[in-house]
């Protein structure tokens, strides 16, 4: 008698005082609902939403940049494009005295010569430039404007960068590489940063209204 009045004292293993000690078995925050769940969601979509747009949409341009250049139409274009580009800086050239003329895609003079290759170009620079205009939201207007007047700008750099290279190359030989390889690369990666970051501060500033004039 006295070990069945014992038995009948012993909580029961089945209860639900008992549930709530099992690991894992703890009851869900009553904070913590579909509505509140989606809440949050939307407000990290807000904030984190237009960085991972852009992010995607400059990383598909690049990706088609690149994927292009594989492409022997590339080639041909590319070519043509640094004929150009030698005939324009032989005219700069020849400003400057250096008597010099173009052979194909080779500037040549008496005391130098120099090669405008694949990598002597503006076009990666400026792709970068117009990937990372086009993946920012702005007006199509707006981005048009920037991209003509910064292509533009790289180009002109470009001649720059082959007239600076020639000089170096008949005076300083010895930095024509750091110079070619390592120095304008960077120049130009920089340039097309800061061309992108005034693009957006032009986008970003208020409309200019015109002053009356004084009757």
């Amino acid at each position: 008698m006295k070990d069945h009045q014992r038995n009948s004292r012993r909580p029961s293993s089945s209860g639900p005082a008992r549930s709530k000690m099992i690991p894992g078995r703890e009851p869900i925050p009553s904070g913590l609902t579909w509505g509140s769940i989606r809440s949050r969601w939307s407000a990290w979509n807000a904030n984190t939403g237009p960085v991972w747009r852009f992010g995607l949409k400059f990383a598909a341009l690049m990706i088609l940049f690149y994927g292009l250049i594989l492409t022997p139409c590339f080639d041909h274009l590319l070519y043509s494009y640094l004929t150009v580009n030698a005939w324009a800086a032989n005219g700069i050239l020849n400003v400057f005295g250096q008597d010099s003329h173009v052979s194909e895609i080779t500037i040549r003079s008496a005391r130098f010569a120099i090669t405008v290759r694949r990598g002597c170009d503006a076009i990666e620079p400026s792709w970068f430039f117009c990937a990372a205009l086009l993946a920012f939201p702005a007006s199509l207007t707006k981005k048009i404007m920037g991209i003509l007047a910064g292509a533009a700008l790289l180009q002109v750099l470009n001649l720059v960068r082959i007239v600076t290279l020639y000089f170096i190359g008949l005076h300083y030989p010895r930095f024509f590489g750091p110079a070619h390889v390592e120095i304008w690369p960077v120049v130009f990666i920089l340039v097309a940063i800061a061309l992108w970051i005034g693009w957006i501060g032009w986008t970003k500033r208020p409309a200019s209204t015109l002053p009356h004039a004084a009757a």
